[in-house]
């Protein structure tokens, strides 16, 4: 063979070592649901997806065999014309020559390449990767019968059982999205709303016992409606003796037809509807399934030992993926208010993970869900209006000053956060 011709090859075989180092890239960041959207983009090329997504180890099994064939080739070309431009010296010359050419042109600079494309590569090298595994496909079998046997002989699991896309890995594509704006800020928290919605129990999002709302048994229709005015509601629990004995669910809708009628001197048992009891630690994707089922809109939340801890309604779970919702009877009162001083005025109720969220910084406790309940536990008292605490996260990455700006009926209901480092401004000598 001619140094000419050699060369030609040679060139060709780095081509070829380029592209099986791009399609490698291209198989490996390419998780399941890309594949699937890339289907629905290039849907005349769906038997080579699915052939990569039935079996991806042999498609990678694929590459590298043929990625290592040419690098050996084009190593021993390489060589040959060295040997034969420049004689016994090439040799010297061919190893740090055809190393540098290897592994910059055919592994470095085209993965380097496919990580911004990696889509194109992958439609564009499937069809060839599929002719190469007809061609091959004697000597794929017996390199595979040979890595089953090694596993078997290593006890290794070589059968990947883990999903394409974890739950953490889906999080953080999340984030990424958000930050590089193909994502808005009430999308990335709508969508972490519902990856968490299936571990959220109802505890974490129920109305306490301390602000329902609830209408004795012996209370008349038109006594129930001056409650229902007043407070906007749709529909409220029934008690006979106290809160922790609910007998039944009033609807407005039900007390219609007696208010054209002029009959409002009816008890509210006499048109109450079965109340639906759940555990507090029920998740609330169980307890959304089952008001579904059902068709019920609120859920009475019972405790360990059977007292109600409060109700949680449909509103109160889609309010966990959607967001808060306002509607014409609600009252104006946000949870979260940034002040121009750099502080934070918080409803007491508010739970730590969403603070967390909310702030950028991390609030834990073990004893508490609440920045109320937080506040309760650093100052192993009850606090009085104006009183102030100290918090300091775990992991020491943030302090704050945390002050009690109300307090109604022993419960804490609304706080101001100020940030201890910021430029020093909200220091506990700064609050004396």
């Amino acid at each position: 063979m001619g140094a000419l011709q050699s060369a030609v090859l040679l060139i060709l075989l780095l081509l070829l070592s380029a592209f099986f180092s791009a399609s490698e890239t291209a198989i490996t960041s390419s998780g399941r649901g890309k594949i699937l959207a890339l289907i629905d983009r290039h849907p005349y090329r769906k038997r080579f997806f699915d052939w990569l997504l039935q079996d991806v180890q042999r498609v990678l099994t694929i590459v590298l065999i043929s990625n290592n064939l040419v690098n050996i080739a084009a190593s021993a070309i390489g060589t040959s014309l060295a040997i034969t431009l420049m004689g016994h010296l090439g040799i010297l010359i061919a190893v740090p020559l055809m190393t540098a050419l290897i592994v910059i042109f055919g592994e470095v600079f085209p993965k380097s390449a496919t990580i911004v494309n990696s889509d194109a590569v992958l439609v564009m090298s499937l069809p060839f990767l599929r002719l190469l595994d007809v061609l091959l496909a004697p000597f794929l079998w017996l390199l595979l019968a040979a890595v089953k046997l090694l596993g078997v002989l290593f006890k290794v699991e070589l059968k990947t059982r883990h999903p394409f896309v974890t739950r953490e890995e889906f999080e953080q594509m999340v984030n990424i999205g958000e930050e590089s704006g193909a994502l808005e800020e009430a999308e990335r928290r709508m969508i972490h709303g519902v990856i968490s919605f299936e571990e959220t129990r109802v505890y974490e999002i129920m109305v306490p016992r301390t602000d329902m709302d609830a209408v004795p048994a012996d209370c008349t229709l038109s006594e129930a409606i001056k409650i229902f005015q007043e407070h906007g509601h749709s529909r409220i629990p029934v008690f006979n003796e106290n809160l922790d004995d609910i007998v039944g669910i009033l609807y407005v809708k039900d007390t219609i037809p007696h208010l054209v009628k002029g009959d409002l001197d009816s008890p509210v048992s006499s048109i109450m509807r079965e109340a639906l009891f759940v555990p507090e630690t029920m998740r609330v994707v169980e307890l959304f399934n089952n008001m579904k089922r059902r068709h019920i809109h609120m859920g009475v939340v019972v405790d360990e030992y059977g007292g109600v801890a409060g109700i949680a309604t449909l509103e109160d779970l889609l309010e966990e993926i959607v967001g808060e919702i306002q509607d014409e009877y609600d009252k104006e009162n946000p949870s979260f208010t940034p002040e121009d001083d750099g502080s934070f005025i918080v409803q007491g109720h508010v739970g730590l993970e969403d603070l967390s969220e909310l702030l950028n910084a991390p609030f834990e406790s073990e004893d508490a869900e609440s920045l109320a309940g937080l506040v309760l536990s650093i100052s192993g008292d009850f606090p009085c209006q104006g009183d102030r605490v100290a918090y300091q996260a775990p992991d020491g990455s943030g302090a704050w000053d945390i002050e009690v700006l109300e307090v109604e009926d022993h419960r804490i209901k609304l706080l101001r956060l100020l940030p201890r480092e910021r430029e020093g401004l909200f220091t506990s000598e700064a609050l004396e």
